[in-house]
Formats: structure tokens, sequence, C-alpha cells
């Protein structure tokens, strides 16, 4: 009688748990911004660490103040604008399919780039014309590349130990005083990697198709797992309701003698499986983070590839220009998250633009490219991503979301791909500071350190100096 009773409660529990559990895609969960506090904040998943204080959050610096003054486009300009981007997109992929098929051949890189040059795309003058009169800022002249800026950075000369004894201890909580701070001792000559790829983001299109992609940094989209993110709750559900069968078998063979032993993992089969569902119904990140600690304990390669992920997440959005919100220095690796945006400097303009809620598309262009960089980290060491960052992914559509105008369809796709090729660029130009900057994280060295060993020459793990 007992043992039909456990056996009903544990089918009831089977059943509840199957869709309490059941993995979905990003794209349907209907992302929304409504009641996101931490949107602009600390963001991420993780809650084994400790929140920072809360801090009103600086928007990213817009590219003229003048901003929003423009026009609005009459059908026919907007026709055209449509048509020349049609164009460009359809030149570029022409070009690289002539490049893939003289390299299926097994014609030399040299020879295909003599004869097949990826040529950079600019505007014509008509098109920064009729963009200059929608958004009333003007075109940077000469209007560069934007995939192929890059900022000329001077090589590590100074010792780590001395330019962290320079770094002081900075304040992960209030985006305005870490970001100030860094940029002071940038402008004296201290930093140079800091905020140094802000030239590549002027101008940029924020269009990449597949091929580009492909081309450029080797990786398929697919290869992110984007939309296969998350943890196999299944699994675990089925290994719940494992143990507690287990503990009802056993509660029915356990003799009388043992007192109310029987009678305890009687009631233990019922309620193991049933705690698990309540858990995962409200806080399935709770479990999520148990199952990732244990893999990283058991599993050597989860390991490295959670230190490659969190090392390159810090270093572009270290070189990006991302004020630091939460460093965790625990566990098998560091973790990192940033705030959202870059304060502008101007607190007016900040409060002006967070209280209408509206984000241009190169306001989270910095953001964006961070939250690739996980997933872009391990595409370039193990040829694809493990799809354990759901935090990231969340983060990224919620931004797209709250752009104005919304980003949709095939623009969002051409953004998501913009974002790991840039992504791609900082960890692939920076390969020494990349591979110094995981053995910090390794050593579960403090932020200060690990901005240290990026910055700077010597031991990583020297100390000497150091206050």
């Amino acid at each position: 009688m007992k043992f039909g009773v456990l056996t009903t409660v544990l089918l009831v529990a089977s059943n509840v748990g199957t869709d309490a559990f059941q993995p979905r895609s990003i794209r349907e969960r209907g992302l929304s911004l409504a009641n996101n506090a931490d949107m602009f904040g600390a963001g991420g998943s993780d809650s084994s660490v400790k929140e920072a204080a809360p801090v009103a959050p600086m928007a990213a610096a817009t590219a003229n103040d003048g901003a929003g003054k423009g026009q609005k486009l009459t059908p026919r300009e907007q026709k055209a604008m449509d048509a020349a981007d049609a164009l460009r997109r359809e030149a570029e992929e022409m070009e690289l399919a002539l490049r893939e098929e003289a390299r299926s051949k097994g014609m030399p890189e040299e020879v295909i780039n003599k004869l097949v040059p990826i040529r950079p795309q600019t505007k014509t003058k008509a098109a920064q014309k009729i963009e200059e009169k929608v958004t009333g800022v003007a075109a940077p002249k000469p209007v560069l590349s934007r995939s192929d800026v890059v900022e000329e950075v001077a090589e590590a000369s100074v010792p780590s130990a001395e330019i962290r004894s320079k770094l002081g201890y900075l304040n992960t909580g209030d985006a305005v005083r870490i970001t100030s701070e860094l940029d002071r001792l940038k402008g004296k000559g201290t930093l140079r990697l800091w905020n140094s790829h802000e030239k590549a983001l002027t101008g940029a299109r924020f269009s990449v198709n597949n091929m580009q992609l492909k081309e450029k940094a080797k990786i398929e989209p697919q290869q992110l797992k984007l939309d296969d993110v998350g943890y196999d709750y299944q699994k675990t559900f089925l290994v719940s309701l494992a143990v507690a069968s287990t503990f009802g078998i056993a509660s029915s063979l356990i003799p009388e003698d043992f007192g109310p032993l029987g009678f305890l993992m009687g009631y233990a089969s019922a309620l193991f499986p049933v705690l698990i569902v309540g858990v995962g119904s409200i806080a399935p990140g709770l479990i999520g983070d148990v199952l990732q600690k244990f893999k990283l304990s058991t599993d050597s390669e989860a390991k490295e590839r959670f230190i490659d992920a969190t090392a390159g997440k810090f270093l572009v959005g270290y070189i990006m220009g991302l004020p630091v919100s939460r460093f965790a220095s625990n566990g098998p690796s560091n973790s990192v998250e940033f705030f959202q945006l870059r304060p502008s400097g101007n607190e007016e303009n900040d409060r002006k633009m967070f209280s209408e809620n509206k984000f241009k598309q190169a306001d989270i262009a910095r953001s964006s490219a961070v939250c690739l960089a996980s997933s872009v980290a391990e595409c370039m060491a193990y040829d694809e991503a493990s799809g354990t960052a759901p935090g990231d992914v969340n983060t990224l559509y919620e931004l797209m979301q709250a752009c104005d105008p919304k980003i949709e369809g095939e623009k969002l796709q051409d953004h998501i791909r913009w974002s790991a090729l840039e992504a791609f660029k900082v960890l692939d130009k920076y390969p020494t500071e990349f591979a110094r900057l995981k053995a910090a994280f390794k050593e579960n060295l403090p932020l200060e350190e690990c901005i240290a060993c990026i910055e700077g020459t010597g031991d990583v793990l020297a100390r000497e100096n150091v206050p």
C-alpha cells in the first residue's frame, strides 16, 4: 500500500517536472525590459557571486550632442537607402564567394588577396547626406571601413607590478568612478589597452553576413550556439526520479526494527522530486549554477573552456571600455560582469537618455560584442561554444529590443554577426595579453592584478611592490 502511494506521487511529480524543465529557445521566451532592474547594471545570472551595491547606470557617449535633430526620410530617400544597402551586401557576398571558390581549388592565400582583395565598403556622399538628415549628426570625414579600422596601440613596456601600484583599488560598484579613474590613468599613459577599440566603433554599419564572418573569423553562426544555451535540466530531473524511486523501494524493504528510518526514506522519496520541480520552476538558475560548479570540478576540459570564456569576456569588455560591475575571484576561475553602457561624462545627457528609455544601435555596440565574447573565445579554441552563457544571450537580445527603432529580422542577425566579428578581432589581435589573462584568471588574481597583467610586462604572478 505504501509503495503504491509513493509510486503515484512520483508519477504526478514526473508529469509536472517535465514541463517545468523543458528547455526553450531564447527567442521563445518573450524577453521584456519591463521588470528587468538589472538590465543596465550587473547583468549575468551567477547567483553565487555577491551583488554590487545598486548604482544608477550610465549611458554610452553619443557621437554628437545634437543627435535627435534629424528629419524624417521621404519614401523615395528610404527606398534609395534600402537599395544601396542591398547592393553593398550583394557585392560583399559575391566577393567572398569568389575568394571561397578560389580557396577550394587550392589557390594560395597571397594570390587570392591580389586577385580578389577585400575592399572596404564606404558610403557614397549621397548616402552620407541622407544619414545626416535623419540623425542630425555630421558624418565623420574621411569615412572609414567599419571592419578595418584599428587603433594603433603601443607595445607593453611598463612592468605589471608598477601598473598595479598605480591602479590602487577600483570600485566596481560605481560605473562613473571606475570609468573616470581608468580614463585618467590612460590619459597619463599608464594604460594602453583600456577603451582602445573606440575608433573601430566610429561609423560602424553593424552589417556582417554569414560569409564575412566565416571568411574573417572562421566561425559559422551555428557554432556560437546562441539558440541552444542553458543546462540539461531534463537529465537532472530524471536522476532525481531515479534517486526518489530508490528511496521508495528501500523504505519498503527496511525492517521495522530500524524504527522510523523506513518512514523517513518514504517521505524523502516523495518530497525530493517535488522539491527539484519547485526550485526549477521558480529559480532554474540556482540548479544551473550547481550543475555548472559540479561539472567544472569534475571535468578538466569544461574548466579550461570556462577559463577561456570568462577571460575572453573580460578582455573584450576592457578593451571596449565598459566599466566592470561585478568581479568575483573564487571558484575554478574568476568571473566578471559589465555595465551594459559606458558613461558619457555628461550627467545631464545620461539622465535624459535613461528617462526616455531609448537607445541607438551604436549605444549598445560595446555591450553586444561583450555578450558574444565568451562564445567566440570558445570557438577559437574548441571550434564550437558550449552554450553555457544564457545570461549573456538574454542580455544581448534585451539590448537589441531596447533600441529605437527596434532591431528585428535580418538587421538583428547582422548585428549579432557584427558583434561576434568585433569580439574575434579583439581576441585575435591580442593573443599574448589573452594568454596572460587566462593565467591570471586561473590563479584567481584580483581585478587590479588582472588589468596589470594585460597592460604590463613581466611575470603574471609577480606581486612585488604591490600595496
